[in-house]
């Protein structure tokens, strides 16, 4: 991985990569990404590390994997992808009987194995449901960040259940103060503007973002709050009001993450240009490019890479 020198070093926080996908996703209408493709955007884009988000859940539009698939990739490329594991809450045992030492038991496994976070957590189910708060209380247990994607119960799609505002996530912020989240989706981001609505919460708002925004007071009240930039929900929620965004990310610096969130070959994701183009015009520094280009990751995953 580059360290050193001129040249920033990128990690890619929001990765779907398949050893050998087969199945077409309904998303995108091809399968997901081979590592071989993921490894050519990486190359185009500058990334020299992404990490791999299981899609596990039963609402998860996407081949299940295991924990030896993942593992076989990264041990195949060494040193280019970094393993989540992601466990459905209703797992593994009868969902009212669950407990925190019943995920404990399985995620402490594989942190020992090697994976440094959980994710993509995408069950529909509500944050303050029986099985969730097990599964939460067992990753702060564990150590791992959760990326998660967070979506409305009007809309008949995969995604953690909650309302405009985001009050059920809040009180899991309160009840797990030591747990990382990396937030996710147009239900997450979307909430960065203070006139959010629910359609808003299912799609990409270009209107300019309006003060008193939960997402922000989030941020502000609550450290375990992280910004997965990924997807068109992330690029969108800083384009939409690049003026707003450029202070956003000043203000937010140790909390933002770049993120792609290739789903399909035939994605072209910008972030990574957008954000140059924004830092080589002045609008924000090089230390604000370099903390969300890969800094914030590698403390936050506990890298070591310097």
């Amino acid at each position: 991985t580059r360290i050193t020198g001129e040249t920033t070093v990128r990690i890619d926080i929001h990765g779907h990569v398949f050893a050998d996908p087969l199945l077409i996703s309904p998303l995108s209408g091809t399968p997901f990404m081979s590592a071989e493709q993921q490894l050519e955007v990486m190359a185009r884009k500058g990334i020299d590390m992404t990490v791999i988000l299981p899609l596990t859940s039963a609402e998860a539009p996407a081949e299940k994997q295991s924990v030896g698939e993942v593992l076989g990739i990264c041990a195949r490329y060494p040193g280019k992808f970094i393993p989540f594991v992601c466990v459905d809450p209703r797992l593994p045992n009868d969902p009212l009987r669950i407990t925190v030492e019943d995920h404990y038991r399985v995620l402490a496994q594989c942190r020992d194995l090697g994976f440094k976070g959980l994710g993509e957590l995408t069950a529909r189910m509500y944050w303050d449901e029986h099985p969730m708060q097990c599964l939460l209380g067992a990753c702060e247990k564990v150590g791992f960040p959760v990326t998660f994607h967070s979506i409305t119960p009007d809309v008949d799609s995969y995604g953690v259940l909650d309302e405009l505002g985001l009050p059920r996530f809040e009180k899991c912020l309160q009840k797990f103060p030591d747990l990382v989240f990396f937030g996710h989706s147009p239900g997450f981001w979307s909430e960065i503007s203070g006139d959010a609505t629910v359609a808003d919460k299912n799609g990409y708002p270009k209107r300019p973002v309006a003060e008193g925004g939960a997402l922000k007071r989030l941020f502000r009240e609550y450290p375990g709050v992280h910004g997965d930039l990924s997807a068109g929900s992330g690029l969108n929620a800083l384009q939409r009001d690049p003026e707003h965004a450029y202070a956003f990310m000043d203000e937010f610096q140790d909390r933002l993450l770049l993120g792609l969130d290739y789903c399909s070959p035939t994605n072209n994701m910008q972030h990574v240009e957008w954000l140059t183009a924004a830092r080589d015009a002045g609008h924000i520094s090089e230390t604000v490019y370099e903390k969300i280009m890969w800094r914030n990751a590698n403390r936050l995953l506990h890298l070591g890479l310097a």
